[in-house]
């Protein structure tokens, strides 16, 4: 079989969470990117040599999506990963926002791009990635792999010599060695087909279900118009103050960030705060691991009343998260879509408006590991960074690299004061004394 027939084939149709992603995508851009800062400078063929041997290694960054068929599939795309060069200096901020306003299309493939930005004392490296094919989680390990490759090429000798080493731009890419479809990892299989195989027989309650939980929100027309990027990181004392604490307090730290989000807006007037949490499925139910979608939305709310007590504002949420996170839950969800999956981008947008409504979503990658050794550093990683055109909505990213938690925000309705205001609660609350322990 050739390198052109392989590129020909199909990989595998969408699952129905990843159709219903594609539905929504066909009028409203759903990507994110993810902002890795490191501390030596790097090329752009360097980067491109790169990212090439990460893409062997992950399926989904070597496809695109055929929209074509009644239901949409993943074909081979023949492309290498696309690489920009920003001037040096430029603030990530600006390149993030400009991702924003430039949908990535299901075709030619593949679905990411990459902005490199020289830097004074290094480089920082904004990977964007089309959500049919990965989430934040998936999107973390492509940044690690990188920080790997990246290694690898100074292994083997810096620096290219001459114009020449540069990854051809256009048509046909041969892929290191074989067949592509026989490279890296086997295809990830949709989440659907591995919470069908998931045993589940204790059942679980669910949580109570809540009316107003359930108010869809309303979407506003993709015109291009570039969102508003806020970034703060914490300090490492506060950082490490607020681990401890949360473990004191018997709740996690993304408890405490839904937390510390509504009191800010509790405090500006909101009676009732909704807060969407994506779920990964990998920690949750034991998914395989891999550059792929596997996660799931869950809803927690808070009303005003209970903004005056912090930690059981905290203690609230985390419970309700984790009834939502048990694993019947989770696989319970997913049949039903995939029993009723939406069939049009309207369906999905009218399913999308629902499941996603809230006042602000926050995605909480954790801790980071970076390699032990190594020539390149991941100095800082920021993000999940993205909009849905959900009007109103604040879209929150959380990393913690170094022992720094970093919070990244987009929305076209700033609240200036939203991200330095968690900061101050956060450390208001951490520096009061912690319960005894039991």
């Amino acid at each position: 079989m050739s390198i052109s027939d392989t590129h020909a084939e199909t990989v595998r149709e969408l699952g129905a969470f990843e159709r219903t992603i594609d539905l929504y995508m066909h009028r409203n851009p759903v990507q994110f990117s993810l902002v890795a800062e490191m501390d030596r400078k790097i090329s752009e063929q360097t980067l491109a040599r790169a990212l090439r041997g990460v893409q062997a290694r992950h399926p989904l960054l070597r496809v695109s999506v055929d929209r074509r068929t009644p239901r949409a599939r993943y074909r081979w795309a023949e492309g290498p990963v696309r690489v920009e060069t920003a001037a040096e200096g430029t603030p990530w901020q600006a390149v993030v926002a400009a991702e924003q306003t430039r949908p990535i299309a299901p075709e030619p493939g593949p679905l990411m791009r990459t902005v490199l930005i020289p830097a004074e004392f290094g480089s920082v490296i904004v990977l964007t990635f089309a959500h049919q094919i990965t989430d934040g989680t998936g999107g973390m390990r492509v940044v690690a792999d990188l920080v790997a490759a990246l290694d690898d090429e100074e292994e083997e000798g810096g620096e290219p010599a001459s114009e020449g080493d540069v990854a051809p731009p256009e048509g046909d890419v041969p892929p290191p060695e074989g067949d592509v479809a026989a490279l890296g990892e086997d295809v990830p299989p949709s989440q659907e087909t591995l919470l069908r195989a998931l045993d589940t027989a204790t059942p679980t309650a669910d949580a109570p279900q809540d009316e107003l939980m359930n108010e869809p929100g309303s979407l506003t027309r993709f015109s291009g118009r570039a969102p508003h990027v806020s970034a703060l990181a914490l300090q490492h004392g506060l950082t490490a103050r607020l681990v401890d604490r949360c473990h004191a307090e018997g709740v996690s730290v993304h408890a405490a960030l839904c937390a510390a989000a509504c009191t800010v807006f509790h405090r500006a007037g909101r009676t009732r705060v909704r807060v969407l949490s994506p779920i990964d499925l990998r920690r949750a139910a034991g998914l395989p691991d891999a550059v792929a979608n596997r996660f799931a939305g869950a809803r927690t709310a808070s009303e005003a009343s209970q903004a005056g007590d912090f930690w059981e504002l905290a203690r609230h949420h985390h419970m309700d998260l984790e009834r939502r996170r048990a694993p019947q839950v989770l696989k319970t969800g997913s049949e039903a879509l995939a029993q009723q999956p939406p069939a049009t981008p309207e369906e999905a947008e009218a399913m999308m408006a629902v499941a996603t409504a809230a006042d602000i979503q926050i995605t909480n990658l954790g801790v980071v590991e970076t390699p032990a050794h190594g020539r390149t550093c991941l100095t800082a990683l920021w993000g999940p960074a993205q909009t849905t055109q959900l009007r109103g909505e604040h879209v929150l990213g959380v990393a913690t690299v170094g022992g720094r938690l970093r919070m990244t925000e987009l929305t076209h309705d700033p609240v200036a004061v939203l991200l330095p205001d968690m900061a101050t609660v956060l450390a208001q609350q951490c520096a009061e004394p912690a319960p005894p322990s039991s």
